[in-house]
């Protein structure tokens, strides 16, 4: 992986070809709003020293202190590298950099994958919840503090809001 960097882009040709990776994705559950994708706080992309975008993630639109991590796809042919825990890390940075003091994560039960990026990176797994979309699917919950004086469950019950928790 040490041919790979990870930067920030907010640039429209880029964002594009993101979007385009993510657009391709193997296990698109749902379409790519390209514009709430544009709209991200911080979107990460993982480019090789060509400037082929090979993978990317962002901390999604939002203001204040919580963050929610979103749309982390990597090239098919770039997998099993470390990038998406680089992308993963990278993000937690740009958190921190940004006065984030929580970030967040909904992750398919089927997504073992991305589970694992996750508990690797040091997030906590917090709850299952039913899928708000209807689909039956089981959508665990995980947080990371990035503060000392976060109130983790509080914050986690304002962001489920009435949704049907997994037992």
């Amino acid at each position: 992986m040490s041919d790979i960097q990870f930067v920030i882009s907010e640039q429209p040709e880029e964002l594009a070809l993101a979007a385009q990776l993510i657009d391709g994705r193997d296990d698109n559950a749902h379409p790519l709003d390209h514009q709430v994708f544009f709209d991200s706080r911080a979107v990460i992309l993982a480019k090789t020293f060509e400037g082929e975008i090979v993978g990317c993630a962002a901390i999604k639109a939002g203001k204040g202190t919580v963050g929610e991590l979103g749309y982390l796809v990597v090239s098919s042919h770039y997998r099993r590298q470390g990038i998406a825990q680089g992308l993963t890390q990278k993000r937690i940075e740009v958190a921190k950099a940004l006065g984030i003091s929580i970030l967040y994560a909904t992750i398919r039960a089927e997504n073992t994958s991305s589970q694992a990026n996750l508990l690797k990176a040091g997030f906590q797994f917090w709850r299952d919840y039913l899928s708000v979309r209807g689909t039956g699917n089981t959508v665990g919950w995980y947080y990371l503090a990035l503060s000392a004086n976060v109130d983790a469950e509080a914050i986690m019950l304002s962001l489920v809001g009435d949704r049907i928790q997994v037992v």
